[in-house]
């Protein structure tokens, strides 16, 4: 069972020069408590964990997903797909690159969505196939603000395919319309 609490606990805590009795008094926790974290022994309690997580630059979206997969039994834990340490960029560093996103609600037609889209680096693998896609422009007319959106809702949870985008961009626009 991957430890992926602990594992950002460490890192946090090395990245920062600081032994885990400092560490864990920035938490009101002892030391021998941040060892157990690391470990994967116990896990902390939500709110101690978001608290962590916003201090090493996670998401709180993802901070939540990350809990929750940990309690997961090891069968389960792949129902909740989270991007590979190894393969994706951290958390903060999507942070980042959010200031350098394109907007798309700003453009006027299709075709300058389309040019940005095909040098845009920061769309999921699955968004960006979605967008290429010429029937999705002639039956779904995507809008500047659904692609910015899916980008940053569903972005950071992972690559994703493009049926899953399409199914995200169908779901949006139903919770869209209910209010």
């Amino acid at each position: 069972m991957k430890n992926y609490l602990g594992d950002i606990i460490y890192s946090s805590r090395q990245k920062e020069n600081l032994t885990q009795d400092q560490y864990g008094s920035r938490y009101n926790v002892s030391g021998p408590a941040i060892f157990k974290f690391e470990k994967g022994y116990v896990k902390p309690s939500l709110e101690l964990w978001l608290k962590m997580a916003a201090d090493a630059g996670i998401s709180q979206r993802r901070a939540v997903l990350l809990w929750v997969k940990s309690k997961l039994p090891d069968e389960f834990q792949d129902y909740i797909e989270l991007q590979s340490a190894a393969i994706a960029e951290s958390e903060a560093e999507y942070a980042k690159k959010k200031g350098k996103k394109p907007d798309y609600s700003k453009f006027e037609t299709r075709e300058q969505m389309r040019e940005v889209i095909d040098k845009d680096k920061t769309l999921p693998k699955g968004l960006k196939e979605l967008l290429e896609d010429d029937e999705l422009w002639a039956l779904y007319k995507p809008t500047g603000h659904e692609i910015n959106l899916l980008r940053d809702m569903f972005g950071p949870l992972g690559r994703g395919s493009s049926n899953a985008y399409r199914e995200a961009l169908r779901l949006t626009r139903e919770f869209a319309h209910s209010f």
